[in-house]
């Protein structure tokens, strides 16, 4: 009866242990689960339409660029007739931007994904046209910009998605000139409140975009 005794207590150890190494996953098999469950960095290509621009002014805004995880490289290109309530245009001229050139550095809140809220760091070279509408009279003004913009991605199919977004620009070279004095044009003198240290789009955008897999 001894010996039966401990024969099934050297038993009932074993199989003890046995079903302990078999519900313990190891911390191997832990992070190899973690690893499989983190989104997938990878890389993108994407093009963006800014509508919001098409539907005011009629002009184009495009930008396209890469991605990769929550980091995003863009590079952007602007050409619009400016309206008056628009760009600030003042009475008796005509506004319209030549060329906006433009390179984009952003920036996902989740830290994963190109996804949901992001931060955009911007830098736009600008020519625009200013018209004398008497005479017919032209001048070219350069500026550039810095800025930032907050915006938002909404997925809508597949690679489909639309973003709405709001931000700020400070001129680090003003189009009237560094100390922002009224420019000649013809017969007058044009000065654009809205163009001498900040331009803000508060109101918000929206642009439409499609990005695809490139890996």
């Amino acid at each position: 009866m001894k010996h039966f005794t401990i024969t099934l207590a050297f038993i009932f150890g074993l199989s003890n242990h046995g079903f302990s190494q078999t519900i313990e996953p190891s911390t191997s098999d832990s992070s190899l689960q973690d690893e499989q469950t983190q989104p997938k960095k990878e890389w993108k290509i994407f093009s963006e339409l800014d509508l919001g621009l098409l539907a005011l002014t009629g002009g184009i805004g495009s930008y396209s660029g890469v991605r990769k995880g929550p980091h995003s490289f863009e590079v952007g290109y602007q050409k619009f007739k400016s309206p008056e309530g628009f760009g600030g245009t003042p009475e008796g001229f005509d506004l319209k931007v030549d060329y906006i050139y433009s390179v984009h550095y952003s920036y996902f809140w989740n830290g994963k994904t190109d996804k949901g809220l992001y931060t955009r760091i911007m830098y736009q070279n600008k020519k625009q046209i200013v018209t004398e509408e008497s005479t017919g009279i032209s001048e070219n003004l350069y500026s550039d910009l810095v800025g930032v913009e907050l915006g938002y991605i909404f997925r809508i199919y597949k690679g489909l998605y639309v973003m709405p977004r709001i931000g700020a620009l400070y001129y680090l070279k003003s189009p009237q000139g560094k100390d922002n004095n009224p420019v000649p044009v013809g017969d007058s003198f044009y000065d654009n409140d809205r163009h001498k240290t900040w331009d803000t789009y508060f109101i918000p955008t929206v642009s439409i975009g499609y990005s695809f897999p490139i890996n």
